[in-house]
């Protein structure tokens, strides 16, 4: 069970990041809270931040912490002031954040493949607000 303190813990993710993805491709995400209960997340293509492509959301609803990200749904396992885990309700793998420093930000993820698990871990930087 998680309270409003627990889900405002996630404000270390709140900013504009730039990634890589795994193909070495850039890209850029913006996390907002624009409502009390809503943490929001949106991926663009280039550093203009001008047109989101994707995005998804995190809510807290009667003591849970979910996210949903087209028909993909976790629910947070773990949340402290520098990292959050969700494992997959209908999803093909676990996440998390983990807040490195005020600058850097690693999303990892782990699943199974052949039976084997595996693992890929993106590092984030953030690009400060003009």
């Amino acid at each position: 069970m998680f309270n409003a303190d627990d889900f405002a813990r996630l404000q270390f993710l709140e900013g504009r990041w730039k990634g890589e993805a795994p193909d070495g491709t850039p890209f850029y995400e913006e996390y907002d809270r624009p409502e009390p209960s809503v943490f929001r997340s949106r991926r663009f293509t280039d550093a203009t931040f001008s047109e989101h492509t994707d995005g998804s959301t995190i809510t807290l609803k009667d003591g849970e912490v979910v996210s949903q990200w087209g028909e993909f749904t976790w629910r947070a396992a773990g949340i402290d002031g520098d990292s959050a885990s969700f494992d997959p309700v209908n999803a093909p793998s676990h996440f998390s954040w983990h807040r490195i420093d005020d600058m850097t930000l690693e999303a990892r993820q782990r699943w199974t493949a052949d039976g084997k698990e595996q693992r890929y871990t993106i590092t984030m930087t953030r690009i400060a607000n003009d």
